[in-house]
């Protein structure tokens, strides 16, 4: 019995044949596979895209933190290997690469906690901050379901240790 990969065949440039891919298209004989080195360079470029996006959103908050470097702290924890992709959902394909807002409000309270930002504001009082409203969102409300493990909090402590903290 033979595998479905053994019975396709490449092609070139040279092998295209307009009226035979068509043919092929129309059978539910024809399968595209891109390269792995296209689908990376994409996925980095979105990834850098949203890491900017989670960076404007936090920098919202920046006047309440005692440290000048919280940028670069949250640069560090988003660029982290360890870290980065809790920051994106991947379970569903609705949500999959899409920015996890309740993990980053979840990392916001945990710097708090770590003297990131002023003890003086309150957990929600910095939710309310980064969202401009003067309710809770569902994005404080819901990270409990994303608060970090162990490993991802050792993590965390040793990027503050690195910026001095």
């Amino acid at each position: 019995m033979t595998t479905k990969k053994q019975q396709l065949k490449e092609v070139g440039i040279n092998d295209f044949d307009i009226k035979t891919l068509r043919r092929a298209a129309r059978e539910g004989r024809l399968f595209i596979a891109t390269t792995e080195d296209d689908t990376v360079t994409a996925s980095t470029a979105d990834k850098e895209k949203a890491i900017g996006e989670i960076l404007a959103y936090v920098d919202r908050i920046s006047q309440y933190s005692d440290n000048v470097h919280v940028r670069e702290i949250w640069d560090c924890i988003l660029h982290d290997e360890r870290l980065q992709p809790l920051f994106f959902f991947t379970r569903y394909s609705k949500t999959r690469g899409q920015i996890n807002w309740y993990r980053v409000t979840a990392v916001v309270c945990l710097l708090r906690e770590k003297g990131v930002y002023r003890k003086a504001m309150t957990a929600t009082q910095l939710h309310l901050a980064l969202e401009g409203t003067a309710r809770c969102t569902n994005r404080y409300y819901g990270i409990s379901r994303y608060l970090l493990d162990d490993s991802h909090l050792k993590a965390v402590r040793e990027i503050l240790q690195k910026k001095g903290y």
